[in-house]
């Protein structure tokens, strides 16, 4: 079943975290691929190759340079059509490397330059832009040799990658990015006379003053330009099928609305040929976005159908909450109680060119989720067990989470002393860690709720999208927070086929990193407090009179 959702998008070939190591693709996986996609022995091993150059290199960076965060498994997206596929598109919620296949290819490309594109990615997915990662991994190079700077640059060179004019700007920059000083790795021989770089440990001496910013100009004009050559390519109105999209909308009148920029309706099903002003809104839509916004459509359409009609009383709906997000791969309407799908959501480009690889998926999930959302609130997955007991359950994960915080370590509790004070202003910070984990628990049912009315693709795409790394989002000071926010996604994976949940978890969120090496949490410790989380989850169930829910062989797994 797993292999339906790594193969789903024919434009790429996904290799799952589950399949990777340090080494790179194991056996069984390397065999898929040869059957899937036909990839040769000298691919899988060039791949490899290069998974284990980045594992060791960035390894040991990490560790002595202590400024680059250590290497971790992720998914990687091979594309095999990179012109229908937009460069950087933040696939999975940025869970996933893209690579392509000529970055596979053996008679041009090498491990060097695949090593360089994973830590790149790491480093472009911990910045959140694109421009910045040259320079800020500078000390790279300080691990390579001539032999190897070498490899990189020529297969730099003939790389076929729609932005392989960053590469190459890099490697012509590679002999003064290699003079760069470092604080920890190369220490300079005098204290003054050098430029720190924020967040990186690098020290620039005045001879290469202006050299970093013009790299990053240079890679923003490269990047830029990728972009603009992949929407020309795609540009350009197409009327036909501009009318054929209107038509179904005024023949079938699908159960949804269409908005714009601002949250705009440009299409009502109350009014489902009065079409002129999303007309206005497609003109510039080539058929490519086009055929994708259809398909979106008739998705939406579809699982709403489906969820409403499994609804023994779809009237007793409650009304959306005023506050609730109106953005996103879709979205239920705050005022018409409907799915939106705006044309222009921001970071999306549904009418610049065809739909990013697994965006369906995702769509398709989120507007089953929102509707399953609705019905939580309505009270169709109600807690399944009395107030004494649920006391007990949320009682025991507030006591193991004080248990953790009173014995981490004393550099661990003293950068988090005061965040601790906030958490403890009423009591012990325990409790309010538990508080923290039940306020999302309306998430947790409406997964439970909504996942038997996905298919495997859709469960596996929202599951991958959200079990992520949080780091960026959690600070140092504030980990106990991220704790509870890690354990609360980590109850995600029940509803995944992914056969090692625990495995994939800590491989590939940072989780091992940001609590183990630290010493903040121990292998007991963290499944002590997973199991107590799992029972917290596990004592909610979906009302079963007041909905039909389609039977399916998986479930929310311990």
């Amino acid at each position: 079943m797993l292999d339906d959702f790594y193969f789903a998008d024919s434009r790429v070939a996904l290799i799952p975290v589950e399949h990777l190591g340090p080494d790179g693709i194991d056996a069984r996986f390397a065999e898929t691929l040869r059957a899937r996609r036909r990839w040769s022995n000298e691919r899988i091993e060039l791949f490899d190759a290069g998974f284990a150059t980045y594992w060791e290199r960035l390894g040991g960076l990490s560790r002595r340079g202590r400024d680059l965060s250590p290497p971790r498994l992720r998914n990687v997206a091979v594309v095999s059509e990179p012109a229908s596929v937009r460069p950087f598109a933040s696939l999975l919620n940025a869970s996933t490397w893209t690579l392509y296949d000529a970055d596979l290819d053996p008679e041009r490309s090498h491990e060097e330059l695949i090593a360089y594109l994973l830590a790149h990615g790491d480093r472009m997915s911990e910045l959140g832009e694109v421009t910045l990662a040259a320079v800020h991994l500078a000390s790279w190079w300080f691990e390579c040799g001539a032999e190897e700077r070498g490899a990189f640059a020529a297969a730099a060179q003939a790389s076929t990658r729609p932005d392989a004019a960053v590469y190459r700007a890099i490697a012509e920059a590679i002999p003064w990015l290699r003079d760069l000083r470092h604080r920890h790795l190369r220490p300079p021989r005098s204290p003054g006379g050098y430029r720190a770089i924020p967040g990186t440990g690098l020290l620039v001496p005045r001879a290469h003053e202006a050299k970093p910013d013009r790299l990053v100009e240079t890679c923003r004009a490269a990047a830029t330009a990728a972009l603009a050559g992949f929407h020309a390519r795609w540009r350009g109105a197409d009327p036909g099928a501009v009318d054929g999209l209107l038509g179904h909308l005024a023949d079938d009148a699908p159960p949804l609305l269409i908005t714009a920029r601002a949250g705009e309706i440009v299409w009502d099903p109350e009014r489902p040929r009065s079409t002129e002003a999303l007309r206005a809104q497609l003109t510039v839509a080539g058929n490519a976005s086009l055929q994708d916004v259809a398909r979106d459509l008739r998705l939406i359409a579809a699982h709403t159908r489906r969820f409403l009609g499994a609804l023994v009383d779809p009237t007793a709906l409650p009304r959306p909450d005023p506050h609730s997000a109106q953005s996103g791969y879709s979205y239920l309407h705050r005022e018409r109680a409907l799915i939106a799908y705006n044309v222009h959501e921001p970071g999306i480009e549904r009418l610049a060119g065809p739909a990013i690889p697994y965006a369906r998926p995702m769509l398709g999930a989120r507007t089953i989720h929102e509707w399953a959302h609705l019905a939580v609130d309505g009270g169709l997955v109600p807690r399944v067990v009395d107030d004494e007991r649920w006391q007990d359950l949320v009682g025991e994960l507030a006591g193991l989470l004080d248990e953790v915080v009173a014995r981490a370590p004393r550099p661990v509790r003293e950068r988090n002393a005061a965040d601790l004070r906030v958490l403890g202003r009423n009591g012990p910070p325990g409790a309010a860690l538990a508080a923290l984990f039940t306020s999302r628990l309306p998430d947790y049912q409406s997964n439970l709720l909504g996942f038997p009315f996905l298919d495997a693709v859709e469960r596996e795409a929202y599951v991958r999208q959200n079990v992520r790394p949080l780091s960026r989002e959690y600070p140092p000071e504030r980990l106990w927070r991220h704790l509870v926010r890690a354990l609360y996604e980590y109850q995600y994976l029940g509803f995944s086929a992914v056969p090692d949940a625990r495995a994939y978890f800590i491989a590939h969120t940072g989780f091992e990193g940001d609590f183990f090496v630290c010493g903040a949490l121990d292998d007991r410790r963290f499944d002590a407090l997973a199991a107590a989380a799992r029972a917290v989850c596990a004592a909610h169930a979906i009302d079963r009179t007041r909905i039909r829910v389609p039977e399916t062989p998986e479930g929310p797994r311990g």
